[in-house]
Order: C-alpha cells, then sequence, then structure tokens
C-alpha cells in the first residue's frame, strides 16, 4: 500500500465538501492511511474501511463495529451517526476500484494481466517464478480475481514493486472489461476459453467475447498475447488486428500447433516427453532462440501454460534462461495437480481447485499417462448452465477412450460421468463412502495405483485429499 493521506481519498474519488463528513481542515486530514479493507474483522488502527453492499449482505452495518477497531475513516453509500471521517459515495465498489486503479498507476509496475477459463493461475504462478529472477514482484493471492479481488491486489502495490502479476476471472460479461480497465496492463494473456461459469454467460460465445474483454484495457504500446491453438482465436486476431492496425509487434501467439511455426513472432515448444511423474521437458522456442524447458507441475497442458507464461515475461524483458531457471524452481500451488507420493506404488494427485470440461480432460490426460492402475474421483462440476448433465456425461465417454480403470462419482450431476463407463464407474452417495472404496483399493492393489481427484469448489473434494492422506500418514 502506498503511502496516502486521508485528503488523497478526497481528491482521487472527486468528492465535494458535502460528500466528505467529519474530516478537519487542518493537519488531521494528512494522517496517513495504513491500509484499505472490505472486511470488517480485519479492521486494524489506521486502516480504512469500505462498505460494500451486496445481495445477502450489508458493509455499513459494522460502521460502529469498524470504528471501535481503530477504523481512521469509512467509505459509504449512506451516512452515519459516528464521528470519524465519511466519504459518501454513490457507489462503493466503484469507489473501490477508483482507488485500486489510482495506487496502481501511481506504481506504475510492469504489469501482466492473465485470463482464461482453465490454467490462469498456473500461468499466473509461472509468470511470477520467472519475474521474480528480475525484481520484486506483486501477485494476485488465491482466488482474488474479480471485481472486489482484483482492487484488493492492487491495492497491495509499493513503489518497490517492479512487477505486477494480476489474474483476472469472471461469471458476467463485462467484469473482465472492468477489472482490465482499473489494472491496465501492459501485457495481456488470454489463456483459452472452455465451458465453464455458462450459467453467467449464456453460451460458449459468451465466454469468449468475456473473455476478450481483457484485451480492452492495452494501451498504444501493449501486447497481447494469444492462444494459437484456441478454435476461437481468430475472433480475437481480427479485433486485435483493428485495435493495432495489424502491426504485428503487439500481437504474439503461442501454442502447440504445427501451423504456428510459420508464423513470425509465435511461441511454441518441440521435443515434448513426460518423466514417470507426468511431468514435461521440452524444447521452448521464441523467435529465433530456443532453450531445454523442464517443468515441475505434471501434465502435458501446464506446456501450454508455460508458453504463455513465457510469451509475457519475454515481452516484458525476461531473457529464456531466466524463463528456464522460474519454471524450473516454482512451487507447487495447492489443489493444482498436486501430487502426493504415499507409498512406493502409491500416487494420490490433488486437483481439487476447480473444474469445468476442459480441466477434467487434461486431467484424464495426465492420469492415463501413469503406469499401472488409475482412478478418477470426479466431484460435480458447477456453473454449466442447461447442459450441464451433457457435459459431465461427455467426459465420462473421454475418461473410456483414455482407458481409464476406475471413475468414482460423487454428486447428482457427477452420476451422469460414471454411469457411461459401465463397470468401470460407480457412484457413491457420501465421501465417507469414497474414503472407504479408496482405501480398499490402496490396501489390496499389487501394482501400482495412481489416484487424482478434481471437482468444483463447491464439491469440496480437497475433504476426501486430506482424509486419504491422513489415513496413510502420508508425506509429500
Amino acid at each position: 500500500m502506498i503511502n496516502v493521506p486521508l485528503k488523497w481519498i478526497k481528491d482521487t474519488l472527486s468528492l465535494t465538501d458535502e460528500q466528505v463528513l467529519n474530516l478537519p481542515s487542518d493537519n488531521c486530514s494528512e494522517q496517513k492511511v495504513v491500509a484499505f479493507s472490505t472486511d470488517s474483522r480485519t479492521i486494524k488502527a489506521g486502516h480504512v474501511f469500505i462498505g460494500l453492499r451486496g445481495p445477502n449482505f450489508d458493509s455499513n452495518a459494522f460502521i460502529e463495529d469498524v470504528k471501535n477497531k481503530g477504523a481512521i475513516a469509512v467509505i459509504v453509500d449512506t451516512p452515519s451517526p459516528i464521528d470519524i471521517p465519511q466519504f459518501v459515495v454513490e457507489d462503493t465498489l466503484i469507489a473501490y476500484g477508483k482507488l485500486a486503479a489510482k495506487v496502481a498507476s501511481t506504481v506504475n509496475a510492469k504489469t501482466i494481466a492473465i485470463t482464461g477459463s482453465v490454467g490462469k493461475t498456473s500461468v499466473k504462478e509461472m509468470c511470477a517464478a520467472i519475474l521474480s529472477l528480475k525484481g520484486n514482484v506483486l501477485a494476485t493471492n488465491g482466488n482474488f480475481n474479480n471485481e472486489i479481488g482484483v482492487p484488493h491486489t492492487l491495492m497491495r502495490l509499493e513503489p518497490s514493486h517492479e512487477y505486477a502479476v494480476i489474474e483476472l476471472g469472471a461469471n458476467h460479461i463485462g467484469e473482465i472489461a472492468y477489472t482490465t480497465e482499473l489494472a491496465q496492463p501492459d501485457v495481456a494473456i488470454l489463456n483459452n476459453v472452455a465451458e465453464a461459469h455458462l450459467e453467467g454467460f449464456g453460451s460458449i460465445q459468451g465466454v469468449v467475447q468475456a473473455k476478450g474483454e481483457i484485451f480492452n484495457g492495452l494501451n498504444d504500446d501493449g501486447i497481447a498475447i494469444v492462444n494459437g491453438d484456441s478454435e476461437f482465436k481468430e475472433y480475437w486476431l481480427t479485433r486485435l488486428n483493428q485495435k493495432f492496425h495489424a502491426n504485428p509487434k503487439h500481437i504474439l501467439q503461442f501454442g502447440l500447433s504445427a501451423e504456428l511455426n510459420s508464423i513470425p513472432g509465435t511461441v511454441t515448444a518441440s521435443n515434448i516427453s513426460l518423466n514417470k511423474l507426468g511431468c514435461a521437458t521440452f524444447t521452448l522456442h521464441i523467435n529465433d532462440e530456443s532453450i531445454s524447458i523442464e517443468l515441475v507441475l505434471p501434465g502435458k497442458h501446464n506446456v501450454t501454460n508455460a508458453l504463455a507464461a513465457a510469451a509475457a515475461c519475454y515481452s516484458v524483458g525476461a531473457r529464456l534462461q531466466e524463463i528456464k531457471t522460474g519454471l524450473l524452481n516454482m512451487a507447487s500451488v495447492k489443489g493444482r495437480v498436486d501430487i502426493h507420493q504415499i507409498s512406493d506404488s502409491v500416487l494420490i494427485i490433488d486437483d481439487t481447485y476447480n473444474a469445468n470440461v476442459q480441466s477434467v480432460k487434461a486431467a484424464i490426460d495426465l492420469l492415463s499417462s501413469y503406469e499401472g492402475k488409475n482412478v478418477f474421483v470426479l466431484g460435480d462440476m458447477a456453473e454449466l448452465g442447461t447442459d450441464t448433465r451433457r457435459y459431465h456425461q461427455e467426459v465420462g465417454e473421454y475418461a473410456l477412450t483414455k482407458n481409464i480403470d476406475v471413475l468414482m462419482s460423487i454428486g447428482e450431476l457427477s452420476q451422469s460421468a460414471s454411469s457411461v463407463m459401465n463397470e468401470k464407474g460407480e457412484h457413491f452417495s457420501s465421501q465417507a463412502d469414497v474414503i472407504t472404496k479408496l482405501e480398499q483399493l490402496i490396501s489390496n492393489t499389487e501394482c501400482a495405483i495412481s489416484i487424482l481427484v478434481k471437482g468444483s469448489r463447491s464439491a469440496k473434494m480437497e475433504q476426501i485429499v486430506e482424509q486419504v492422506i491422513a489415513n496413510n500418514s502420508l508425506s509429500k
């Protein structure tokens, strides 16, 4: 957080004297703000509280509480009878965004923004690992990637930050356009599009449109990173060519398609191979340069994620050796293809952070690459709209084509996946039953067994992983 006085809030939000209550005209108005917070539970002395309002909450109800905890001012849409400074605005969420955007523009770190239906968190972590070799990096924590989370991240920027890696998510059209405008990225990555949050977008075309909004916030010197393997790339490339007058230096494609090799300036991979844990090695190609890369995240899909990260970091000055070292040294992310070797013969893969059709298929691809018996444990995929059962059936059919030995489902929707697996599919009514079955498989197997657990956040599939690990006194 940059060092600002209370009066900075009034000036940044362009408020009139009538919209600011209890702000002294003397040196008290120069009192420094320690931090901004939208959560009354986290308020500490010196904080400014932003009272957000939603369909199921009204933060204005906590104004007295935050004052007692040491808040030095509040930003509200309705005045309250308290004697600390109040900044009264029409919409507190918009005010929060304006303040965050001002912080970002003041710090002026080189900024990479990332969106996509699948893999954006992995790409974010890859970018942060690479850029940390070049300078001080701020990256989105966890899933703070919506219209509240992005301002929260931008507010954490300090003058010492040289790079910012901002993840942008959305569940409705217009959200990414808004958060991109706040972040004002120098580089924007559109990693991919898949059937995710269809209830909010209406259709896959709605997702394509919404994700493409990330390019709206690029300035005239910005660089767009586009997935050259995507079936929707022409939609984005057409609009980007209009935006940048077909200047190729502003548009960089990445991917594995052979056709990309003939397009100047693309970022591609060759000589891809997977080790026994499913982690890839490959040759990275950028322009006329190439280097051997080794990934610590398993799955061939992470090669594509690495290409996206490499393209973005190269665009802001990273050298190929820095890309190689950053990718090799990055830490795993809990719930994101996190491998646990619980014995010489048993592997459990925690991929429980979230799920949609594309990410489930990628998980099936990974699981099928392991030797021995493979077991896929699937919870419901959420927010897939009216065709949700068909999508669950689709991933079950895909598991059949990949010779998955066992598909265990839990949840009303996921039963559509296990039902098409015939004798290889089994549905369970509780997590306890799933855990019992997994314990039986682990105890009775005479060969190597790999278990991958996946589902949307609402399915809470991480509880299965945690319990199996605890039952087997597992150490990573």
